[in-house]
């Protein structure tokens, strides 16, 4: 039973004001007075993880965004050359490339005794000023010119660059080459009488090709070497000066030689052809006064031979001639691959050299 907060009467339980002095009655909202807890908010993983999908999403889009706003098309030429002095008559060229096609070109061109035309083409970033980077340096000392050349790609590219080297020699002097391309190709061709004292060629990533024909005279060791693509070498009726040896190697890839000669060159060639994966082929056809010997190996494939007035079976072979006064001595070797073999001796009746 309540009483009066003031005189301390006796009050009914409804009652709102005090009988005896008039106080008005207080009463309490106990369930107000303490509310219940609230029970807590569940979220569903299932619309979490589409929100953070959909907030990825527009990052995506906004990066993307920015990123074609900053590319823009590039492209790119130089000229370094030098001109041809009556006295000399020796060119060492040392030229390498990260990432570019390169052409070799004995040729007269203008007066120079090496021009080498670089071009570039691809998509750069805002703010790379120079994504082709070229090193061009030359000394003469009495009759030798040497070159040191090297282009590299540099900068914020949207894809890989494209650069073509061009490099014109002159065919009048007598050349030493050393190029090479981490990744892309090296190309030789030479229609002209030039003469090659020592020719290196190399691509980590790539075709090496060299085609000596005509008047072309070898008057030096060759080397092609590429580890991952194809090595061709094509010698057609060019003139060889003394003993030479030419290496053609792969790693990963396919090694094609071919060789067509009738000319004496009073000397022997070794050639040493090897793939350590892929295929070596060979294709010689000889006259005259020109033999060959043929040794071929395979741990794991096949040798396929396909040869006119050769004697043998599969390896060695060797013509009917052999040994003659200038002499082919062929080495095929893969690890794993296939060895194909295309050799034709014209002249059946040809004495040889034998004791």
């Amino acid at each position: 039973m309540p009483y009066c907060r003031k005189c301390g009467a006796k009050l009914e339980e409804d009652a709102k004001f005090c009988y005896n002095c008039g106080t008005p009655v207080l009463t309490y909202n106990y369930a107000s007075s303490h509310p219940q807890p609230q029970r807590p908010i569940r979220r569903d993983p299932i619309l979490v993880a589409g929100i953070i999908i959909v907030v990825i999403l527009i990052s995506a889009v906004v990066v993307t965004a920015l990123f074609f706003a900053s590319v823009q098309s590039y492209s790119f030429g130089q000229t370094n050359e030098v001109v041809t002095q009556s006295n000399v008559t020796v060119l060492n060229l040392n030229f390498r490339a990260d990432n570019a096609k390169i052409n070799i070109i004995p040729q007269n061109y203008t007066n120079d005794a090496v021009a080498i035309y670089t071009s570039g083409s691809g998509s750069k970033g805002i703010g790379t000023k120079n994504p082709v980077q070229i090193i061009f340096t030359n000394q003469t000392v009495r009759n030798t010119l040497t070159v040191n050349s090297q282009v590299t790609t540099s900068g914020f590219f949207a894809g890989t660059p494209k650069v073509t080297c061009n490099i014109y020699l002159n065919p009048s002097m007598s050349l030493n080459l050393n190029v090479t391309t981490d990744n892309g190709q090296v190309i030789l061709t030479s229609n002209e009488s030039a003469t090659f004292q020592t020719l290196n060629l190399k691509s980590t990533t790539g075709e090496v090709k060299a085609i000596l024909q005509n008047d072309t005279v070898i008057a030096g060791d060759i080397s092609l070497k590429t580890t991952t693509g194809e090595v061709i070498f094509t010698m057609n009726q060019a003139n060889l000066e003394g003993n030479r040896t030419f290496n053609l190697q792969t790693t990963t890839g396919t090694v094609n030689t071919q060789i067509d000669e009738n000319q004496s060159f009073g000397g022997n060639v070794q050639v040493n052809a090897s793939a350590v994966t892929g295929n070596v082929d060979l294709s010689m056809n000889i006259d005259n006064a020109v033999g060959a010997r043929i040794e071929s190996r395979t741990d794991i494939g096949s040798i396929n031979a396909n040869v006119n007035n050769f004697s043998g079976n599969k390896s060695p072979l060797q013509s009917n001639n052999y040994p003659s006064q200038s002499n082919f001595v062929v080495n095929l070797m893969t690890n794993i691959g296939t060895i194909n073999i295309d050799a034709t001796y014209q002249s059946a009746s040809s004495p040889s050299l034998r004791n």
